[in-house]
């Protein structure tokens, strides 16, 4: 684009109350997650099924109307 030879201070920041633009060579990197989520618990997989039969049921309903 047209501004992106300009010197980085006098490119547009428009954000007047954020922080500056960072310089070409930071670039904000990605870090993977530090601690792995844990696994599911017997009631969060009882409550799962349980609205998957309602979706299911509702779904059946609504068809057979």
């Amino acid at each position: 684009m047209v501004g992106d030879n300009k010197p980085a201070e006098l490119r547009a920041n428009h954000d007047p109350y954020g922080a500056p633009p960072l310089a070409d060579d930071d670039r904000v990197r990605r870090t993977a997650p530090s601690m792995r989520t844990p696994p599911s618990t017997t009631k969060q997989k009882a409550l799962a099924i349980l609205i998957v039969a309602i979706v299911v049921a509702a779904i059946v309903i609504g068809a057979l109307r």
